[in-house]
């Protein structure tokens, strides 16, 4: 899992799964015994709400895409919006999360399949930090929507451009990334049990997903899934740091002609 903890520069929320939520997965092959389904059940509630927030992200996204296809009066009110609603939503969901309580009974259960119980809590507690992040990039995106005037907007409509394709691919990689880390605690079930975690979590995203997934059954084929991902990640961070470089330089040969 070394290759896993690579850094990559995609804010805290994907940094703490990288460090932590790789977790453990299911140490051991799920059996006969019925009580996988407490550990599916439980799995799916935390995991669907994040999925879920990630859903919301990925339609803010899209009101802003469509704006910048058209470039009308209404695609750019309609993003406005949408960006807007959703900040809001998200800062009163942050704002209501409870923090995850492992109950004794399931930590028992988990023991049972070799699965850290200290690390399953904090998977269940990422939803603040992920929802922190779609937050901080979308205010992003409503400071080019918000400008007042025209002339304004076409100055920086390639900023915005730029911002919003990184949004875009970075979220596109990040969805195939979770989606695979559902797979990973999940990698080695059979029958039942697979069947079971395919009809509680993977039936109900929303979001979270790959091009073409196929469900791995080894954990060294879903990290060398996972780790392309982090590949794409790093690539998009090296672009987000050239536009940067390219935009302070800008600014500073303006200030120079400026003198």
């Amino acid at each position: 899992m070394g290759r896993m903890m690579r850094k990559t520069g995609f804010g805290g929320a994907l940094l703490a799964l990288l460090a932590g939520a790789l977790l453990a997965g299911c140490g051991n092959k799920a059996d006969a015994r019925e009580n996988y389904r407490q550990i599916v059940d439980d799995y799916a509630v935390f995991t669907l709400e994040q999925d879920g927030d990630s859903a919301a992200y990925d339609k803010a996204l899209e009101a802003v895409g469509i704006y910048l296809e058209n470039d009308d009066g209404d695609s750019l009110e309609k993003a406005r919006s949408a960006v807007s609603d959703t900040i809001g939503r998200m800062e009163e969901d942050a704002g209501q999360a409870v923090s995850y309580e492992l109950s004794e009974e399931l930590a028992a259960v988990l023991a049972g399949y070799g699965v850290d119980q200290e690390e399953y809590t904090i998977n269940a507690n990422m939803r603040s930090a992920y929802l922190s992040d779609y937050i901080e990039n979308l205010k992003t995106l409503q400071y080019y929507l918000e400008l007042e005037s025209q002339e304004e907007r076409d100055l920086l409509r390639d900023t915005l451009e730029f911002l919003y394709g990184f949004q875009r691919d970075s979220q596109t990689c990040e969805k195939g990334f979770y989606y695979y880390s559902i797979n990973y605690w999940f990698a080695g079930w059979e029958g039942d049990q697979k069947a079971y975690v395919e009809e509680k979590v993977i039936k109900n995203l929303k979001s979270y997903g790959a091009e073409n997934p196929v469900w791995e059954d080894s954990r060294e084929a879903v990290e060398q899934k996972m780790n392309l991902y982090l590949d794409q990640m790093e690539e998009l961070q090296y672009r987000l740091e050239e536009h940067i470089g390219r935009s302070q330089e800008e600014l500073y040969q303006m200030e120079l002609l400026s003198e």
